[in-house]
Parts: C-alpha cells; structure tokens; sequence
C-alpha cells in the first residue's frame, strides 16, 4: 500500500512539473532617439530600442499611429508635444514592461 502511494506522489509530481510555463526574467523598456529633440516638421525620427530581456515591442507614437518593430522610424508630420510609448514582452508575452518619452516636433523654420 505504501509502494503505491509513493508511485502516486511522484506520478502526480511529475504531471504538476509538466503544467509550469516557462519562468522568464522581467523585461525592461528603454528607448533612445535621434536628433537631441531639436525637430522641425515634417521630421523623420529614429527611434532606438534599448530593451532588454524582451521578445516582442509595441510603440505608440502619440498620433494614433503605432509599431511593432523592434527598431522603428516615424515619421511626424506636425508640429507639437508627442508622448512616445514603449511596451515590451517576454516571449510568452505573461510579463511586459513599459515606458514613455516626450518628443517635441517645432514648425518648419521660418514659420
């Protein structure tokens, strides 16, 4: 009786390892851009990611447009004050991190 539940413990100790995801350390979402935001429209800003731990992005560009790149470009066709906002995922997409920066877009020179 005791071999038995025994071999039920381990059956089910096994079965309960099988059922775990896969742990994964916590993303983090950085990003860096070009230019020193020092921009005129229309403008062309590169961004660079400097996630780390992370699988898949989601960017937000402040004016209803968005990316999945890893690497993305933008290009902002007005003037004006943009929140830019990144959000990064493991791979099995269970843990994101995320983060936002100010991109400020001047009128063309002599406007």
């Amino acid at each position: 009786m005791k071999r038995q539940g025994l071999w039920l413990a381990l059956f089910c100790l096994l079965l309960a390892g099988n059922s775990c995801y896969k742990n994964e350390p916590i993303p983090s979402a950085g990003f860096s851009f070009s230019g020193n935001n020092e921009f005129h429209s229309p403008c062309n800003v590169i961004f660079e990611n400097t996630s780390t731990n992370a699988f898949s992005f989601q960017w937000e560009f402040g004016d209803d447009s968005s990316s999945n790149l890893k690497q993305p470009s933008h290009l902002f066709v007005k003037a004006g004050n943009y929140e830019v906002k990144l959000r990064a995922y493991t791979e099995n997409g269970k843990e994101w991190a995320s983060t936002m920066r100010l991109v400020r877009i001047k009128p063309p020179p002599g406007l």
